[in-house]
């Protein structure tokens, strides 16, 4: 089974509840970027997710869903955290460092060892 087979049905309530995304694959992990059209819908996504991954473990995917007014608004970037994150993995996505990454989000974070799957973190000057 390929994996854009496994995640069809988050692909399809994507399509469903208005979510625009793009999808690229590679390295045995498919990443799903999109702009969600509300906090409801995004998490529309997040709970179908959790149904076939109930404990993140296949770290086979890469959700990162933001609501649209959020971003386009702030000029800002947020990004979603997996199972199998770390804020060093994070920073190098956005050519950042983790200790970048952890200032920009003290409020949320207080131990920069201790992320959980569905933190939704700002990325600083992305």
């Amino acid at each position: 089974m390929s994996l854009q087979e496994k995640y069809q049905t988050i692909l399809e309530l994507a399509n469903q509840n208005g979510t625009s995304y793009e999808l690229t694959e590679g390295d045995g992990v498919l990443h799903i970027n999109g702009t969600a059209p509300s906090e409801e819908a995004k998490q529309q996504l997040w709970d179908e997710y959790n149904r076939i991954d109930p404990d993140y473990r296949a770290g086979d995917l890469m959700l990162n869903v933001s609501v649209g007014g959020a971003a386009a608004g702030g000029g800002g970037h947020t990004y979603t955290v997996v199972s199998g994150d770390n804020l060093t993995k994070i920073g190098a996505k956005y050519g950042l460092t983790w200790q970048q990454v952890f200032e920009a989000n003290k409020d949320i974070i207080s131990d920069p060892d201790m992320i959980h799957p569905g933190q939704e973190l700002k990325i600083p000057g992305a």
